[in-house]
This record gives C-alpha cells, sequence and structure tokens, in this order.
C-alpha cells in the first residue's frame, strides 16, 4: 500500500477526492488531511507517505511554497498539484520542482485516475532502481568482506609482507582505541563446520550499527573464527550482542578480548596474542602468539605406534596414546598452528584406518584454525573416541535413534544426550542419522518439528505460536519462525492462513 496525503483549504474538495479515489483498487490509502499547508511537514514526519495532492492557493503556506519546502529538505514525494489557475508561472514552477501531475477544478476523475497511475509507476520505478542499486552495494560489500578476510588468513598463516599492502583494510581508521573480539565457531553437534557466511558477517553487522548505531568491522577468517573490530570503549556491549546473535543460530561460543590498538601494524600483533588467548583459554597451557609452520609434535614412531592400536581395532589403546602425546603437546607453549597440525595428522591417521573418519578429515582440512573447531581439550579426544560400529546394525540403530527423535520433539534434543542415551560416540551418531536420512541432525530435528508445527496449525489456526514454539522444543517464538520459514519459505503466520 501507498500512503497518501490530501492538502486542501476547502473540506468539500478533500471530501470529494476522498470519495473518488479507488483507493483498494489502486492499492493506495489515505493517511491525512490538511487544510493548511503549514501542518504537512508535521504530518510528512509522523506518516512517511508516498504521494501529495496539495492545492495551489492555501492559507500561511501555500502549495508552490509548502513544495519548495519539502524539495530543499529532500522528502521523496510524489506530488500532484490541484488548481484553479491555468497559469504559466505555476506550471513552470511545478516543472521545476518535479511535480508529477497538474490538475485543474473541477477535476475530472479520469484525470485523476491517470494521474495517480503515473505516480504509482513512478513509485514503482523507484522501489525497481533502490533494489538494484541495494543489490548492488550488498554485492559490493560482500566482495569487500571477502578479500578482508582473506587478508586476515594470510596474516593468521604467516603472510607478514600481505600487511603492507592493506588495500582490503584501507577504509578502517582507528581515531581512537579499537580491540578485537574473537569468536569461536566450535563444530556442530553433527560434525560439520558451522555454516557461517560472509552473508551473515552483514547481518550482524546491521544488528550493531541498529543496536548501538557503532561502525564495527566483522570478518571471517577461517571456518572457525569469527573477528570482530570494536571500539575499545564499547567492547562489553558489542560482546554481548554478538554472543546473543550466534545462540540464536545455535552456535555456542567462547571468546577472547585484545589489548587496545590503534594501527593496522597494532591490530596485526593483537590479532595474533589473541587468536593464542582463545586456545588457552580452550586447551589447558600457554600458547605462543606466531604464525603456523612450526615442525610437528607427532613423528613417523608415533604414526607407527598409534597405526599398530588402530589396525587392531584397539581405538582404548590408540586413545590413550593420542591423550599422551596431546598432553606432552600442550605443556610445551605450542603455537596455535603446531596444535592444529596435531589435531590434522591424528585425524587423518584414523582415517587411514576407519572410513568412519573420513567425513571428519576432510572438515579438518578444510579448517584454518582446526583447534577451534573443538569447544575443550576433552571435546577434540571425544573426537577420536571409538565410534566403529558392526554395519549390519547401523540401519537398525539409525531407525531407533530416529524413532526416539520423533517421540520426543517437545524435549531439548542434542547429539550429546544421545550419544548417553544409545550409548555411542555422538560424532558417529551423527554420521549415521546422516547416512540414513541425507540430512544433518539439526537439520532432522528441525525438519521434524517444522512438520509437526505445520499439521498443528492445520488443526488449529489461532495457536499461539508462543505456546506451539515451547511445545516443540524452540528456545522462543522467535527463533521457531525463523527455522519455519527457513524450511518452508513462509513464516508460520501465512502457513495458517493458507490452510483456511
Amino acid at each position: 500500500m501507498y500512503k497518501v496525503i490530501i492538502a486542501d483549504d476547502n473540506p468539500i474538495i478533500c471530501k470529494a477526492l476522498e470519495s473518488r479515489i479507488p483507493w483498494d483498487e489502486l492499492g493506495l490509502e489515505l493517511c491525512g488531511v490538511c487544510h493548511d499547508g503549514s501542518d504537512v511537514p508535521d504530518l510528512i514526519r509522523s506518516q512517511a507517505p508516498h504521494i501529495m495532492i496539495t492545492d495551489i492557493k492555501m492559507p500561511i503556506l501555500d502549495g508552490i511554497a509548502l513544495i519548495e519546502q519539502l524539495r530543499s529538505h529532500r522528502y521523496p514525494l510524489q506530488i500532484i498539484i490541484i488548481s484553479g489557475y491555468n497559469d504559466f508561472i505555476y506550471l513552470k514552477k511545478a516543472i521545476d520542482y518535479d511535480v508529477a501531475g497538474y490538475l485543474l477544478k473541477p477535476i475530472q476523475d479520469e484525470e485523476l485516475l491517470n494521474s495517480l497511475q503515473k505516480v504509482i509507476g513512478n513509485l514503482k520505478e523507484q522501489e525497481t532502481f533502490s533494489q538494484m542499486s541495494r543489490s548492488a552495494r550488498i554485492l559490493e560489500m560482500l566482495e569487500s568482506k571477502r578479500i578482508a578476510s582473506g587478508l586476515l588468513s594470510a596474516i593468521i598463516r604467516g603472510a607478514d609482507s600481505c600487511i603492507q599492502s592493506g588495500e582490503a583494510l584501507a577504509d578502517l581508521s582507528f581515531p581512537s582505541s579499537y580491540q578485537w573480539l574473537l569468536f569461536q565457531l566450535p563444530l556442530q553437534e553433527d560434525g560439520r563446520l558451522c555454516e557461517f557466511s560472509i552473508e551473515d558477517i552483514l547481518e550482524f553487522e546491521d544488528a550493531l550499527r541498529h543496536s548501538y548505531r557503532l561502525a564495527c568491522h566483522l570478518f571471517l577468517p577461517s571456518d572457525t573464527m569469527l573477528a570482530v573490530i570494536s571500539p575499545y570503549e564499547h567492547s562489553d556491549s558489542v560482546t554481548d550482542l554478538v554472543s546473543q546473535l550466534l545462540r540464536e543460530d545455535g552456535i555456542r561460543s567462547s571468546y577472547a578480548a585484545s589489548k587496545p590498538f590503534r594501527s593496522l601494524s597494532g591490530m596485526q600483533l593483537e590479532l595474533m596474542e589473541t587468536i593464542s588467548g582463545l586456545y588457552g583459554q580452550l586447551y589447558p597451557g600457554r600458547f605462543t602468539a606466531a604464525p603456523a609452520g612450526h615442525a610437528p609434535f607427532l613423528t613417523l614412531k608415533d604414526q607407527q605406534a598409534i597405526g599398530m592400536h588402530l589396525s587392531l581395532h584397539d581405538y582404548k589403546g590408540a586413545l590413550a596414546y593420542v591423550t599422551e602425546q596431546l598432553d606432552q603437546c600442550l605443556a610445551s607453549a605450542p603455537t596455535p598452528g603446531q596444535l592444529d597440525t596435531f589435531i590434522k595428522t591424528v585425524i587423518k591417521w584414523y582415517s587411514d584406518y576407519d572410513a568412519a573418519y573420513y567425513d571428519m578429515q576432510e572438515q579438518m582440512d578444510a579448517a584454518l584454525l582446526a583447534a577451534l573447531a573443538f569447544s575443550s581439550r576433552q571435546d577434540m579426544l571425544d573426537a577420536v573416541a571409538p565410534m566403529a560400529e558392526p554395519a549390519s546394525d547401523s540401519g537398525s540403530k539409525a531407525t531407533y535413534v530416529i524413532q526416539y527423535i520423533e517421540n520426543h520433539l517437545n524435549q531439548p534434543l542434542t547429539l550429546n544426550m544421545l550419544s548417553k542415551i544409545f550409548h555411542h560416540n555422538s560424532i558417529y551418531l551423527g554420521q549415521l542419522i546422516k547416512k540414513e536420512t541425507g540430512m544433518p541432525f539439526n537439520q532432522l530435528v528441525n525438519k521434524l518439528r517444522v512438520e509437526r508445527a505445520e499439521e498443528m496449525l492445520r488443526r488449529n489456526p489461532d495457536v499461539k505460536l508462543a505456546d506451539l514454539a515451547y511445545q516443540l522444543g524452540f528456545s522462543d517464538s522467535k527463533y521457531f519462525s525463523k527455522v519455519f520459514k527457513k524450511i518452508t519459505g513462509r513464516p508460520p503466520s501465512q502457513s495458517a492462513e493458507s490452510e483456511m
């Protein structure tokens, strides 16, 4: 609906216009009437109309003076003038102020309708152009974010020379103290890397600007870490909001904050120090802030020892050996890169002996900061705990697990919880479910819950969304609506209406 206001000192003409315009047919709504031009600016500020129909002659502030004032303030209004004066001077001023229509009294219905259809066409063209411009800006911003995130990835890998050019970070300025806030993006419960994207980063930046009017810069230098440059004095507020936004996306994140910095070189130093600090929060011990590329801890002898256990399907013995080597690594103040290499090497060796680890190996090979994929030392060790299952039992096991999920959709469901119920490694259960259903655990649970929601909405379209979300195990109605729309392509309210 496009909003319309009428400004004319003659109430009879105002009433006539109200009755003669086919509002619904044209997709218009009347949002205000003024009998004095001086009242129009306040009405425009409160109602934000798209179209104004105004008389030339009005007390205090006439139509031409009103239009001049509105144009000087850049109000994007489509304007139609009605006048009893067929005067060239008025016509010229109307053209100068980009007036869409000039109608002489008495107004003919056909002329009025043509003018309204013209301004509606103008508005639609503006919307199309605005949408195209916005799409172009978004693409430009996405590309800029990708380049900047790639630059930070290069810095983390140890390419010191890349900071010298800094083209992708050229728009950053440090008039005051800034701070790094680094948020871990751990593996999802199905053993996959987080599906976090550059598009998500733009959404987060919009939320920060809307909530705090802050120009924070967000980057995605790896699949396991979200990086934020925030004004130092507002870092607590930014941390709280980003943590909340991640939780709404189902990501339980640890984070670390740097000391303040004022330059690109300080930014690079504090980035590496803060990555080390984040690793130190997840794994006990002190980490050295240095780029990756140092000699790995595991040797050929270690590979032979682990391989011997795995070839005999002695997962318990292999796990004990890995635990011993991991603790030695952590006790030696490693760099983040050294711990990443340790984890990638171990999982690569496991995948050589057991196909169940192929998927995890691919995930780790793709991760720049692999150790951030795990929430703790124990979480990493759990990833290489026994998770093999006789092939003949896997189908029936998956059936039991899926039946349990379907019968408990109203309760919180996690792979860790199911692993305790069914006495299997959570990553193995996630792979089992994906093999059976073709989708990851979280996606399956959300799909089943949304299908149940559609069924309940069909039976009772008046059910409250908050109650429905609670009954289906969602944390709140906002998150429920987001998941529902993502799966069905429409919000729950429209789903209820479509069944009526």
